[in-house]
């Protein structure tokens, strides 16, 4: 899954303008292991270089995910309901992933080649929404290393970037980010040669989860996804919104109200 995102980002990196790409060209992908973890963000480190960091949670949380939406598309299920449910009910902050139980999904439908190529396309699809929204945060000048410092860190750095990077909330520039990175999103899907062409259902799908999650736990922030992005009550109508603007003008840019 890692080499995967890694892929999805530099497809993401080469749908960009050449000014956006000229400011994010270089800048680190760093994957977190902390089991558990579940969160993306941009950031800068202490010393003032720049990077992007997924962690392996939310990777697998979006490989789930997939699973389960490519299940209900085609056999009429509801598991992705079923999974919001699982992890509402039984995750708790900072232990491992809930995992569904291996009788969760049908082992009749595993063999069909057609869940797995949706299953595959709904897995880009959210990583890349992701991606692109982190992304966003660098080119758009969101965070100091990238409104004209350094632009990323050494692989010695890198060894310490997780525990000195300095994640920014800020909800207008979060807004910003969702309609960029969606209209990136669709811009780069839009030039795939190979695989299926990347829509905004996986933005939609990732806040699915965590607007299932924010209803079902209000009380309880499960992951460190839903302390550093808006939530997604909020962030859904703006990907819808961007998306439909998107195919209205042609895949033209949207200019940000923001």
């Amino acid at each position: 899954m890692r080499s995967s995102a890694q892929g999805i980002l530099q497809e993401l990196v080469g749908a960009l303008v050449p000014q956006q790409k000229a400011r994010v060209q270089g800048i680190p992908l760093v994957f977190d292991p902390e089991p558990g973890e579940v969160n993306a963000f941009a950031a800068c480190t202490r010393d003032g270089k720049s990077l992007m960091a997924i962690s392996d949670g939310l990777l697998e949380v979006a490989a789930f995910l997939a699973k389960a939406q490519a299940n209900d598309e085609l056999f009429r299920t509801t598991k992705v309901d079923e999974y919001i449910r699982l992890v509402a009910q039984q995750q708790r902050p900072g232990q491992p992933l809930v995992r569904p139980s291996a009788g969760f999904f049908d082992n009749a439908h595993q063999s069909d080649t057609r869940r797995w190529t949706r299953q595959r396309a709904l897995f880009e699809e959210q990583i890349a929404f992701v991606l692109g929204h982190e992304l966003g945060h660098h080119y758009l000048g969101h965070l100091p290393c990238t409104a004209g410092g350094p632009v990323g860190a050494n692989a010695a750095e890198l060894n310490h970037a997780l525990s000195s990077a300095l994640p920014l909330l800020n909800q207008p520039n979060e807004l910003a980010s969702d309609v960029s990175g969606t209209q990136n999103v669709l811009t780069a899907g839009s030039r795939r040669t190979n695989g299926a062409r990347w829509t905004e259902a996986g933005g939609l799908l990732t806040m699915r989860f965590f607007g299932g999650l924010q209803q079902l736990t209000p009380a309880d922030l499960l992951f460190a996804f839903e302390r550093s992005h808006p939530p997604a009550l909020v962030r859904k109508p703006v990907i819808e919104q961007t998306a439909a603007a998107w195919r209205a003008t042609g895949g033209a840019s949207l200019t940000l109200p923001f």
